[in-house]
């Protein structure tokens, strides 16, 4: 009997609740009463959409965030579990097949297993997994409300022996260099003989580790070794003008490399003054020079002073210094020539002197024999 009271004052209450509202609408503004309907109506949205969004954060808690690759593999929407399977398939399978380093008709096999190489499939996913479940759950809320995916590619992670891989590239560069070799001249049949040079090769070390880490990562197996050339010191175009003497044939003996250009009758020196023998270069060309005679007895019979240029100058017109005060020169008297008459000097025509003094220069080679 209380409980139906208790009941019928609840609905009484009631009544009179919905009747105070009813009167309060009738008496209010009706654009207050609008303005009221149309917030509740928004926020009871509002809560819908929220609710939604949340529950479907929920769903889809386990999944990679829309729009997100692995190098260049859509792996939006699929859980960790897949990401990774597509991963192994379609990126760490061929990227774990060996890789061809090729200079010309040169190959140097690489295989992956050699360098400890393993693609960190899961580093991958975690980075792929965490570039849309790291956001703010609000930031989240709205991506996905506004259908906004993130446009991010994560890179293939690569873990290898750094030590192996140096020791690899060592490899390709002691199977490549070759030294450069310079052009020289062989004198041992007494005339001259060229030798061809040749360019060297060099692998420059860090440059070619740099393009395998770059194609290591790639579906490519082939990646060319980056080579220098290197030049010799001394090639065929850098071997002008030879001189040969032969004191035992009184003969000056012109070539330009190997070819033979002219000889010429030369003076020597006497048995008290001899002309010394070896390999010489011009130190010095002089033109119209000042002899600046030598403390000798036979210098002091010619004179004692420096003799200018001009007649009765020893040097004549034209001086090629070898070295020692001993050179090539214009001979003051020809008659000399053909014999061993000179102080050491190697006395030539003027003619013959003006003629080699144009070719020669500084650092020509002399080689002098008995």
């Amino acid at each position: 009997m209380r409980a139906n009271g208790v009941a019928v004052k609840n609905t009484i209450m009631e009544t009179r609740g919905l009747k105070r509202l009813y009167l309060y609408l009738r008496r209010a503004d009706r654009r207050r009463v609008v303005l009221l309907l149309a917030v509740s109506f928004l926020l009871l949205v509002s809560v819908l959409v929220a609710g939604f969004l949340i529950v479907q954060d929920l769903a889809l808690w386990g999944h990679i965030f829309p729009g997100i690759t692995i190098d260049g593999r859509d792996v939006g929407g699929m859980t960790k579990a897949q990401a990774a399977d597509l991963v192994k398939k379609s990126v760490a399978a061929p990227i774990m097949e060996p890789l061809v380093v090729n200079y010309e008709n040169e190959d140097f096999k690489l295989d992956v297993s050699s360098i400890n190489m393993s693609v960190d499939v899961d580093a991958m996913v975690e980075k792929a997994y965490g570039l849309g479940h790291g956001k703010l759950f609000l930031s989240r809320m709205l991506r996905r409300f506004m259908n906004k995916p993130i446009r991010v590619d994560v890179p293939v992670v690569l873990k290898y022996d750094d030590v192996k891989l140096n020791q690899f590239v060592d490899t390709i560069a002691e199977g490549l260099n070759v030294s450069a070799r310079s052009s020289s001249i062989d004198m041992s049949n007494g005339y001259p003989v060229v030798s061809s040079s040749r360019y060297g090769l060099r692998v420059n070390e860090d440059a070619t580790k740099n393009a395998i880490l770059a194609t290591l990562p790639t579906g490519n197996r082939r990646v060319s070794a980056v080579v220098e050339s290197i030049k010799p010191e001394v090639t065929e175009a850098d071997i002008g003008y030879i001189i040969v003497v032969k004191q035992a044939e009184h003969k000056l003996y012109l070539y330009n490399g190997e070819e033979f250009v002219d000889d010429f009758a030369c003076a020597v020196g006497a048995k008290e003054f001899p002309t010394p023998t070896g390999t010489f270069t011009i130190q010095k060309k002089e033109k119209n020079p000042t002899w600046y005679p030598p403390k000798t007895d036979w210098a002091k019979k010619i004179s004692s002073a420096p003799v200018p240029p001009g007649p009765g100058n020893p040097l004549g017109p034209y001086w090629m210094e070898i070295g020692n005060g001993i050179g090539i020169h214009a001979a003051l008297d020809e008659t000399s020539l053909g014999f061993s008459a000179s102080h050491g000097c190697i006395r030539i025509s003027e003619w013959a002197a003006a003629y080699i003094f144009e070719r020669v220069e500084k650092g020509t080679p002399v080689y002098i024999y008995p």
